[in-house]
């Protein structure tokens, strides 16, 4: 049993919309710098990648952080989704 508590399915939902439409905003309307949501969605993709058991939220994540230039590798290690890189 996980000593990390459970977040609700609806949570990823909206935090996916959330993604999309701060994305799109940047891109956009450059109302949100670029640099500062890269790093939120750095952060919020280790989250992810710790807590969710949905892979669709990483991956809309990741694309994101690509969609705004982010090519930065993020390293999960031993949790959901993780993968190896040669």
């Amino acid at each position: 049993m996980s000593n990390q508590p459970q977040i609700p399915t609806d949570f990823w939902s909206e935090l996916e919309r959330n993604v999309s439409s701060n994305v799109d905003d940047a891109l956009n309307t450059g109302e949100i710098p670029r640099e500062l949501l890269i790093s939120y969605l750095r952060d919020l993709e280790i989250m992810a990648r710790t807590a969710c058991d949905r892979r669709q939220t990483i991956q809309i994540i990741a694309s994101a952080r690509s969609v705004l230039g982010d090519r930065t590798a993020v390293e999960p290690q031993n949790r959901p989704f993780t993968y190896a890189v040669a």
